[in-house]
């Protein structure tokens, strides 16, 4: 019988060859007895783990939201909705507005410069020396002179009041 180390775990055991010789894998003094032959190394039985005498705490629990707190941030969050679309509404009106009031005074600047045109066409076909010479000499009118010239307030306002058309002008 072979001398062979057994390991359960708890005890060692050495076996016995029939010749009476003990089989060891490891040296024996200064002399190898198996050149190739290392220690086996004992393989380690993993124990089971002690059962804790503690038991596991578990992560703790938020706890959720009631109702009247989900009503109220449910109301909350819809009226922060309405409000950002009206802005958002208003704010495009606004703009909108904005770009209306741009084309408008364009058009407006348009009609000054149109006025201003028409008026220096006219103030241009108008000779005052003509006009004087007809004053003066066909129909004999005279100069006026400082004194026979009488300004005074008018009480009324400036506005003409036109009952009918004006003859002889055409549009």
């Amino acid at each position: 019988m072979a001398t062979d180390w057994k390991n359960d775990g708890r005890e060692r055991r050495q076996t016995r060859q029939s010749s009476g010789y003990y089989a060891h894998s490891y040296v024996d003094g200064n002399t190898v007895r198996k050149e190739s032959a290392a220690p086996k190394r004992r393989e380690r039985i993993q124990e089971r783990p002690e059962p804790r005498r503690y038991p596991v705490r578990k992560p703790a629990r938020m706890p959720g939201i009631s109702g009247k707190a989900f009503v109220f941030l449910t109301a909350m969050l819809s009226a922060v909705t309405i409000c950002g679309f009206s802005y958002l509404s208003t704010q495009y009106e606004v703009r909108n507005m904005k770009s209306q009031i741009v084309s408008l005074q364009s058009e407006i600047s348009q009609q000054k410069e149109d006025n201003d045109i028409e008026y220096e066409k006219i103030i241009s076909s108008v000779d005052l020396a003509e006009i004087y010479k007809k004053a003066t000499k066909k129909l004999k009118m005279v100069q006026a002179e400082k004194n026979q010239i009488y300004k005074y307030n008018s009480k009324k306002s400036d506005m003409v009041k036109q009952y009918a058309d004006i003859p002889g002008a055409d549009d």
